[in-house]
């Protein structure tokens, strides 16, 4: 008893540090009981054991017991009341999320969202004609990335229950073009699952099937060659049970909960796990769209999962070197020289040493830079001059936030056509920032060739830069979805290299 009494404890404590609360253990008021009583418990059952469709296990809400009890009396009052907890509590996990955010630290900028009103769940109840399948579904989130992880899920999960997911025999020779394997059968049956283009059902690896890997690979961030090696990482990636594909999408679906419900009628979307950058504009007469490829921040440098807003277009802008950066590269490199390359280094670089008030620039060969172990420990800043090789490039797109997180150009512009784009420092560069400057400044006399002719080039260094405010800020939403089903109708996974799905599957509330 004292050996259970501990682990209980112990169990509790680490539910308590990773901000889980047991959907049994969640209070109601009386109000919030009285506003869902008004459901038939027929109804709170079927809407229930279809919240698989929204990633979350029926089992915790409408749990075995409380069938067994609806089998033996329906109309128990006793049952009605446990049934108006359990919906109430899906209703939180499926709005805010079961998992609170606050507990990834840095990585991720939100703050658990507090639970509507009874006032507004009564209104949304009397709204729906007293359905509990329409309350569900209004207070859902309805964002696009969440819609497509919902149709995602619902194919995914589906084909675990019916065994249309069949577990691929492993093969001891390599699967490429024109070669013949009774396996290719199966292969070709998962990718058609997935959405991509199969037309012959047969053990011939075709071009389908090719064009399909091809894809696979890219995803898994290194450079296609089309075959399926035994044991080799498209092999590992084809071999995950359908179960963890479902629990991978479960965790993105909670990653997307804890943004708004919906999302503006104009906005940016980054996937930073698919290192890719959306808009949307359904503000004008004809929905526009655009979207091209990112370089998020590396492992050890994450880009934040946050929302906020594009506030200002700056073409030549000044790059003042972050802390982590300053501290963890520029400082180390400068440590390896003499003093007398010093200025030189600095000069071919374009960069400027200022104090923190930006009144006095400084001689880079005046200050000790060996006695630097710590930010906190140099007043001083770095700054580069605007120029084509710029570290922000010619263009950067200023966010609302206080941890230096931006869009921007890139001094490194080769690096886009990389199946592997988890390399920038933590802020988010992007393919094609020209236009996307000529897209947010259109209507001003900043035009598409105003702009190419106001920015840096090649070999050049400018005085200053330009800020221009905009009249209308764009929202901006910024996510590290691990998968997806795409426009195309193709669900894609890539490898979790953040780590946030593991810890999120620990603490959710309702793990498959």
């Amino acid at each position: 008893m004292e050996v259970f009494s501990k682990r209980f404890l112990l169990s509790l404590l680490i539910l308590l540090m990773i901000g889980f609360k047991p959907a049994s253990a969640q209070d109601f008021a009386p109000d919030y009981m009285t506003a869902v009583d008004q459901l038939k418990i027929e109804d709170l059952r079927a809407t229930m054991l279809q919240s698989w469709t929204h990633g979350l296990n029926p089992k915790l809400y409408w749990r075995d017991d409380m069938e067994w009890a609806y089998q033996k009396d329906s109309t128990s009052r006793d049952l009605k009341n446990r049934a108006n907890k359990a919906f109430l509590n899906l209703l939180t996990d499926v709005s805010l999320g079961s998992v609170d955010p606050g507990v990834f630290g840095p990585e991720v900028k939100f703050t658990r969202k507090k639970f509507m009103s009874s006032k507004f769940l009564q209104a949304v109840v009397n709204s729906s004609g007293n359905r509990a399948d329409l309350v569900f579904d209004v207070i859902a989130p309805q964002n696009p990335p969440y819609e497509s992880l919902r149709a995602g899920i619902e194919k995914v999960y589906t084909a675990c229950a019916n065994g249309s997911w069949i577990p691929l025999t492993p093969v001891k020779t390599p699967l490429r073009l024109n070669t013949r394997n009774k396996v290719v059968v199966d292969l070709k049956k998962r990718l058609s699952l997935l959405g991509y283009k199969v037309t012959n059902p047969d053990d011939l690896y075709d071009s389908d099937v090719m064009t399909a890997v091809n894809d696979i690979q890219w995803n898994l961030r290194w450079k296609p060659d089309g075959v399926i090696s035994p044991g080799g990482r498209t092999w590992k990636f084809l071999a995950v049970s359908c179960k963890d594909r479902v629990r991978q999408m479960q965790a993105d679906m909670e990653k997307m909960r804890w943004f708004p419900q919906q999302f503006e009628q104009r906005y940016i979307f980054i996937n930073l796990a698919m290192t890719y950058f959306g808009l949307i504009d359904k503000t004008g007469e004809q929905p526009s769209a655009m979207s091209f490829r990112t370089i998020n921040g590396r492992e050890k440098r994450k880009s934040p999962t946050m929302q906020d807003r594009l506030v200002t277009v700056i073409l030549n802008p000044y790059w003042i070197v972050p802390p982590t950066i300053f501290l963890e590269d520029k400082v180390e490199e400068i440590k390896k020289l003499p003093v007398w390359e010093i200025n030189g280094y600095f000069e071919s670089h374009n960069y400027e040493v200022w104090n923190k008030a930006f009144t006095k620039r400084l001689d880079p060969a005046s200050i000790d830079w060996w006695s630097i172990t710590e930010a906190a420990d140099a007043d001083i800043y770095i700054r580069q001059r605007p120029n084509y090789l710029n570290a922000l490039g010619v263009i950067k797109f200023e966010l609302t936030n206080s941890f230096s997180i931006y869009l921007h150009d890139t001094n490194q512009r080769e690096l886009f056509v990389e199946p592997n784009r988890l390399l920038s420092s933590g802020c988010v560069r992007l393919e094609r920032p020209l236009d996307l400057a000529e897209y947010l400044l259109k209507g001003t006399e900043w035009t598409r060739q105003v702009i190419e002719n106001s920015v840096a080039k090649p070999g050049q260094v400018m005085k200053t830069d330009t800020r221009i405010r905009l009249t209308k800020p764009v929202a901006v939403y910024m996510a590290y979805l691990t998968s997806l089903m795409s426009s195309d109708g193709v669900i894609r996974f890539v490898d979790d290299t953040y780590g946030q799905n593991q810890k999120i599957l620990k603490a959710i509330a309702a793990p498959f």
